[in-house]
């Protein structure tokens, strides 16, 4: 192994590798040395864009929130047919593994103060464009806040399984054919 650069890193290097590892070992796994090895750069790069861990934690659930927030309202709201914005938008948060794994780690670390504001807000900014694209399909608000919540309920419990019990995932060998009944089950044809 060679001798570690001495070059500052860019700063999102730094947040994508402590996305990584929140990802994968969850927050309290963040640390520095570890990362500056990852790296492959001294822990002068890390001091160069952060004051603390702590910062670089909350730069990493930044990013996270951003991606999760702005960024999936913009790209899915696009979709004219609420029915097929639906079943696009459970495919594609079943199949983002990354920021699934991401969720399910910072869900076990839901009373971490640094966590908590972070989770709270994409949670409930996921629900609410949930109730509107269910509503999109003429549901009450009611019923579309069910079928949100179940919707959500089912995306937070896959990825918590595959962070506890990944055995019990890999028993889904098709995880298409998973998010197809579900999508069917919450997005039928004929509503009433």
């Amino acid at each position: 192994m060679g001798r570690p650069r001495t070059v500052p890193l860019s700063r999102e290097a730094w947040v994508e590798a402590a996305f990584r590892v929140i990802a994968h070992q969850g927050v309290s796994a963040v640390a520095v040395e570890p990362l500056a090895q990852a790296l492959g750069v001294t822990k002068g790069s890390f001091y160069w864009h952060f004051q603390s861990r702590d910062e670089l934690i909350h730069a990493a659930l930044e990013a996270w929130e951003q991606d999760q927030s702005t960024d999936v309202v913009s790209r899915y709201s696009g979709i004219e047919d609420p029915r097929r914005r639906l079943r696009v938008l459970l495919f594609a948060a079943f199949e983002d593994l990354e920021n699934g794994r991401f969720f399910a780690a910072l869900a076990v670390s839901s009373e971490d103060p640094r966590v908590q504001p972070y989770l709270r807000r994409a949670t409930e900014r996921r629900l609410a464009f949930g109730v509107k694209a269910f509503q999109a399909l003429g549901l009450s608000e009611g019923e579309a806040r069910e079928r949100a919540l179940l919707a959500y309920a089912a995306y937070a419990g896959y990825f918590q399984l595959l962070r506890t019990t990944p055995e019990a995932v890999d028993a889904v060998t098709d995880l298409s054919g998973y998010v197809r009944r579900l999508a069917d089950a919450l997005v039928p044809e004929q509503l009433h």
